[in-house]
């Protein structure tokens, strides 16, 4: 070969040479000066996994700063996700079986743990992989140490020690507290949109179910710690960097307005009640207010529940029982249900007629035992309407005499009077006017109190009755026996309609809490009517500082104009003349210096077809000079409002007539330790009670 196509060659080898080490250069300062910063924040970001720590949730405390909801120390048995997928298949298969065996140990065959579960709860999506997966909780020491001795044979097994709820009194205003849970899918789908920064949830973590722990969520729940890891390429942790830790901060502390004494006592009391009154439902609830500020003393609903149950999760077997609509066990009747409001209602029926100048407390009619608003006359078609317990007539009476005896036939007039008000249309009234005025009392709209799945009731109006046999007729027309001219009957609202609702029947649905509130806006001198609240105040975890105080909302003021007197008049009758309804009940009651009023109501909830024990229903307050207590009961089943709520509400207001529930803690009334009522004994408490057959 020629000497110069040599050099040639060997020229255009070395440009070329240079060529790619000057492009190769150039990239490598490209990488380093320009995107050096982007790639280096993106493979730091591509090797480092967050890990959240779950933080301890707040106490819920009593108004006398008795904690009801606590933390507990739980050990938890878990398993390495990241050790467990090293494991090859029979290693994996070997270690769940062991510990299957070792947690089945002793158990009854249902409660077995078997390997399925333990293959689904390692495979749960809910679970993040870089924190343990919690398979056992709540083992005892001896298991622990256990465990830890025998690490070579359950390989990626930790014991870990976390904090869960604990509730020192038991089931006592468990429908009030609520309980928690793991997310449900609709809930992790909706924060998975909307997660909080400062609190975020992943889908494994608790949050409040009901209850104050579901309304003061945000702030019973603490803010969540961090751990960041280092991890290789196939997302295996490597480190972690310590220096990027942050611990979990515990969530603020939520004080009650619920009185730990009163509470106790109502739920003796109901409990005492429903058994006396041999009621075949065995349920009831009970509410007890405050009128000056709406607070909530007490609430009660029975059957109860024990929420220490729910702790960890909660199977489908107790969740089935608990849920059971013959008993309803986690339903907070005070709150969630609507029943049938009976008399307790004629103060609802006053105040409309009042308003609508129907009536006047100084009017008197004669009360007869019945009134017939057919013609021609017949006792057929609910024309001939009759006063509770047989029609006995009252003679001649006015309001107050009315409240007090329990008058059918002067609130059924009332209610014709408004329908004739009205009169299709030809009258000065509207057709939903007297149900208009009804609802100034709250009834028929939430209260609003801060409690979940609050019931709105019902006051039915003309326009709902159309709306119902509108609904029926598209439905199916042979509710109607295909007959048009029945279904335009149907959808007429007629006299006998107006007459029922007066007297708080024909399908008018008050809760416990809603006849509360009502007539707390009467024993409230002013007339306000209070959003009900359980809150006293939110602060910070164990400690003085306020986070969110109480503050007393007004929903609006009733005018009750100079109709007061004698309203208090009828209703303080009740208890406390020889012809109230419940005057034998408060026989003994320290009336002298804690002078009670109230209502007695008997609701029909059976029909000809399907005969049930009606409910008894009774609201008092007191003491009616300066009313600082307002208690509502009502029991399924338990039959006259005097044979079973009454009886029920003195049993509340007895130890607080006579200081043994004094204010701060005085007096010498206890609650015992665990808060567990013994219903029997409370019972036989209750049998000395007088009883009456009022409604």
């Amino acid at each position: 070969m020629p000497p110069d196509n040599s050099s040639h060659r060997l020229g255009l080898l070395a440009v070329t040479s240079l060529c790619l080490f000057g492009a190769l250069f150039a990239r490598l300062w490209f990488l380093q000066a320009v995107e050096g910063k982007d790639l280096e924040e993106q493979v730091t970001t591509n090797s480092t996994r967050e890990v959240v720590i779950p933080a301890p949730r707040g106490r819920i405390l009593a108004a006398d700063n008795v904690v009801l909801v606590d933390n507990r120390d739980s050990i938890v048995l878990a398993v390495d996700p990241q050790d467990f997928r090293q494991l090859d298949d029979d290693g994996r298969q070997q270690l769940l079986e062991r510990l299957s065996g070792a947690l089945s140990r002793g158990r009854k065959a249902e409660d077995r743990v078997t390997v399925a579960f333990l293959t689904r709860r390692m495979n749960d999506g809910r679970f993040s992989q870089f924190r343990p997966v919690p398979i056992a909780e709540d083992l005892s020491v001896e298991d622990e140490i256990y465990f830890k001795e025998q690490a070579d044979r359950y390989p990626t097994v930790v014991v870990e020690h976390q904090t869960v709820r604990a509730y020192p009194y038991g089931s006592l205003a468990a429908h009030v507290l609520g309980y928690v849970g793991q997310l449900s899918e609709d809930q992790w789908k909706d924060l998975k949109k909307l997660n909080d920064r400062d609190k975020p949830y992943e889908q494994g973590d608790e949050i409040g179910k009901s209850g104050v722990e579901a309304t003061y969520e945000q702030y019973l729940r603490g803010t969540p710690g961090r751990r960041v890891y280092e991890v290789d390429r196939a997302g295996h942790v490597v480190r972690e960097i310590t220096s990027r830790r942050i611990a979990p901060k515990q969530g603020d502390d939520v004080h009650l307005s619920i009185d730990l004494r009163v509470q106790y006592r109502t739920e003796q009391a109901l409990q005492a009640s429903i058994i006396n009154s041999n009621s075949p439902t065995q349920a009831g609830a009970a509410v007890v207010l405050d009128p000056r500020n709406g607070q909530v003393k007490a609430m009660a609903s029975y059957p109860t529940y024990d929420p220490s149950l729910l702790v960890g999760g909660i199977s489908q077997d107790l969740f089935d029982e608990l849920t059971d609509p013959k008993t309803k066990a986690l339903s907070n009747r005070a709150v969630q249900d609507a029943y049938p409001a009976a008399s307790t209602f004629k103060l609802a029926s006053s105040y409309a007629g009042l308003s609508l100048g129907l009536i006047s407390p100084d009017d008197y009619i004669a009360d007869g035992g019945s009134v017939q608003l057919c013609s021609p006359p017949r006792t057929t078609d609910g024309c001939l309407k009759k006063n509770s317990g047989g029609g006995a007539g009252m003679g001649r009476i006015n309001l107050s005499t009315a409240i007090t005896r329990s008058s059918d036939v002067y609130f059924y007039n009332l209610g014709v009077k408004a329908w004739r008000g009205y009169d299709n249309g030809k009258g000065p009234l509207a057709e939903d006017a007297f149900q208009r005025q009804i609802e100034v009392l709250g009834y028929g709209e939430k209260t609003g109190i801060d409690l979940t799945a609050e019931t709105a009731g019902r006051v039915p109006t003309p326009e709902s009755n159309r709306k119902l046999a509108d609904t029926l007729w598209e439905r199916s027309r042979d509710n109607y026996g295909g007959d048009e001219a029945v279904w335009q009957d149907a959808r007429r609202w007629k006299a006998g309609y107006n007459a029922d609702v007066a007297i708080g029947q024909f399908d008018t649905l008050v809760s416990p809490i809603q006849t509360a509130n009502a007539y707390a806006s009467l024993a409230n001198p002013e007339g306000r009517l209070y959003r009900p609240s359980v809150l006293a105040a939110v602060k910070r975890a164990n400690s003085d500082e306020i986070v969110k105080p109480f503050e007393a909302q007004v929903i609006r003021t009733v005018d009750w104009k100079t109709w007061r007197p004698s309203l208090l008049e009828g209703f303080s009758g009740v208890a406390q003349s020889g012809l109230g309804t419940a005057f034998r009940v408060f026989e003994g009651f320290p009336l002298q210096t804690w002078p009670v009023a109230g209502k007695t109501g008997t609701a029909q909830v059976g029909t000809k077809k399907n005969p049930k024990p009606d409910n008894s229903l009774f609201v008092g307050f007191g003491p009616t000079n300066e009313p600082e207590y307002v208690a509502s009961v009502m029991i399924q089943g338990g039959g006259f409002g005097a044979q079973a709520a009454a009886p029920a509400v003195r049993m509340i207001f007895e130890p607080i007539a006579t200081g043994r529930i004094g204010p701060n803690g005085t007096g010498d009334f206890r609650v015992p330790r665990g808060g567990t009522v013994d219903g029997e004994a409370a019972a036989q408490e209750g049998s000395s009670i007088g009883r009456g057959a009022g409604d």
